[in-house]
């Protein structure tokens, strides 16, 4: 889910409902079995769950879910690493020294 006004946006149950079938990694035949609703029906569940949290795929959906579900302090400690910690810098490959010779094959 998206940090900005949407972080108060909370699921309704029925999005509740859909994001943990997805997060148990449900298919959508099998989504509407439990749900008893068309196949169909989940695509458009899905698509309004990833328009309204500005999720791209199904993982997230999985993993939103969880966050929401996990205990608010666990929550907060996430939100408190994710602000405290930097970035990974990237990989150097080495150096190559110019002042070396390599004897010929």
């Amino acid at each position: 889910m998206s940090r900005d006004q949407n972080d108060s946006i909370t699921p309704t149950p029925r999005e509740r409902e859909l994001m943990m079938l997805i997060a148990r990694g449900l298919q959508n035949k099998n989504i509407a079995y439990e749900l008893k609703i068309s196949e169909n029906t989940v695509r458009a569940h899905i698509g309004n769950i990833m328009r309204k949290y500005r999720l791209q795929n199904r993982t997230q959906i999985a993993i939103a879910f969880a966050l929401h579900a996990a205990p608010l302090s666990l929550r907060r400690d996430l939100a408190r690493a994710d602000r405290h910690t930097p970035a990974p810098k990237p990989a150097q490959a080495p150096a190559q020294n110019p002042g070396v010779q390599t004897a010929p094959d």
